[in-house]
């Protein structure tokens, strides 16, 4: 009897997981992109990009714009995983596309990395990132501001240290940081267990702290480890039934590309743990005037970076590589962080 009923528990998760991965809004296409335009994959490790649109409810789409880009690269043996955050302001090299869903007249210039997003979507985001990169990304995942509320409430909450605000006109005598959008709710310095509305409103903050949009960067790095902590209390992370049932509640709250076995993956990725993910920011030269706007700086010679950005082109061939552990140990101190 024991044998039956888990065979029936296997098939129940299987036919989930089957249900749930044909259930998910799959708008992406990478195979779509003209192979000769991208990079060469060398090994099995997985590269994803995650996609954070600030598109709302009742708003039009093409008017979205992205708010955070990740890419989350995951080692071939699956013990070791590495985010890295791409600055939106990062000043680099769009590639032309002439199938750019909104402004293809645009690309083929340098600018900000999320125009990328506002002139192509995530089809020009994704060739944009290879472009500089050289990196090959696998799949793509974005969640807007509903998706994301949605995720954390499936968990029940999140718990977050949170930042005290530095920055002039915006500390608080209490330490901690208060809201500009929205009701002002104040968020107490230290840890705070917090709604999806709670947890999306702190991630959004960046004028509140002298780094800006490299404090941001950060605090949204610490909610996706948040979640993985919080999936794990919650068991989702130990069980293939409530891990399977999970994203099956929020499947509607994610688009990915057409490719994306997420089920599948996510499986091969229980054993993970936030302690295992280790974030970094993009390498770069600070912020300065480029194109007469405020920007950062990648790099002043955009055809060869090397020569004055060596960390950020010798962190791609890790990457590439799959040697990011090697390429840490010899970059302790831009893991974390930020701005140089």
């Amino acid at each position: 009897m024991a044998s039956i009923a888990a065979t029936g528990g296997g098939f129940a998760i299987w036919s989930t997981a089957k249900t749930t991965d044909a259930d998910l809004d799959r708008p992406f296409d990478l195979e779509a992109i003209p192979d000769e335009d991208r990079p060469e994959k060398l090994n099995a490790a997985l590269n994803i990009l995650i996609v954070g649109s600030d598109h709302r409810e009742g708003n039009d789409e093409a008017d979205a714009r992205s708010d955070t880009n990740i890419i989350m690269h995951v080692a071939e043996d699956g013990t070791e995983a590495y985010g890295v955050s791409i600055p939106r302001d990062l000043y680099v090299h769009i590639p032309e596309y002439a199938e750019a869903s909104n402004y293809p007249e645009y690309t083929g210039t340098d600018a900000k990395f999320n125009a990328a997003y506002a002139w192509g979507g995530v089809p020009l985001t994704v060739l944009t990132i290879e472009d500089f990169t050289g990196v090959r990304i696998d799949h793509v995942v974005e969640i807007d501001f509903a998706g994301l509320v949605q995720v954390v409430d499936a968990l029940g909450t999140v718990t977050i240290d949170i930042e005290a605000a530095d920055a002039d006109g915006y500390i608080t005598s209490e330490p901690g940081v208060e809201s500009i959008h929205g009701d002002h709710r104040f968020f107490p310095a230290g840890p705070n267990e917090l709604t999806g509305e709670e947890a999306l409103d702190y991630v959004r903050q960046r004028k509140q702290w002298n780094r800006g949009d490299f404090a941001r960067m950060q605090h949204q790095q610490d909610l996706i480890k948040a979640i993985m902590d919080s999936a794990l209390s919650a068991g989702v992370l130990t069980d293939r039934g409530k891990l399977t049932s999970f994203i099956d509640s929020t499947s509607d709250a994610v688009k990915v590309d057409t490719e994306f076995n997420v089920v599948a993956t996510a499986i091969s990725l229980m054993d993970l743990r936030s302690d295992d993910l280790v974030f970094m920011t993009t390498p770069n030269l600070g912020t300065d005037t480029m194109g007469g706007e405020s920007v950062v700086v990648y790099s002043y010679d955009l055809e060869n970076p090397a020569n004055d950005n060596p960390e950020a082109t010798t962190l791609w061939d890790a990457i590439r590589e799959d040697t990011v552990s090697a390429w840490i140990d010899q970059n302790p101190d831009l893991v974390g962080g930020g701005e140089e």
